[in-house]
């Protein structure tokens, strides 16, 4: 299942800052970056979680990241960490590609009550 990260306008970091925060939290992470302006990522990352491992693009715009392949529990601790790397004042959504799971995820949110609230919204 296809998972979205969506902020208001550009809320995500830039790429560089993106990558740095990535491989520190994951030091096995992997990145390649996307030079075709053309495309509407700028940014392909790999994950290994605990439970899985989680494959996502970075939009150009800064303002979304789709991701997949993660168990729904180490989706919503990625989901987490991507809620520190956006200003505590901007809105961050967190939905299923179907939108039938969406979150408003807050910056006091811990990845258990994530997740349960993508469940009770339907996800």
């Amino acid at each position: 299942m296809k998972f979205f990260i969506l902020a208001e306008s550009g809320g995500l970091p830039p790429v560089s800052e993106f990558i740095s925060s990535l491989s520190t939290r994951w030091p096995g992470a992997t990145v390649r970056q996307i030079s075709n302006p053309e495309r509407s990522y700028v940014l392909e990352f790999s994950v290994p979680m605990t439970d899985s491992a989680l494959e996502g693009l970075l939009a150009r715009t800064g303002d979304s990241m789709t991701f997949e392949g993660a168990s729904l529990r180490d989706t919503s601790g990625f989901v987490q960490w991507c809620r520190t790397l956006v200003p505590p004042h901007l809105p961050l959504l967190f939905c299923d590609e179907s939108m039938n799971g969406e979150v408003k995820v807050t910056p006091a949110m811990t990845a258990a009550e994530i997740l349960e609230a993508f469940h009770a919204s339907g996800g």
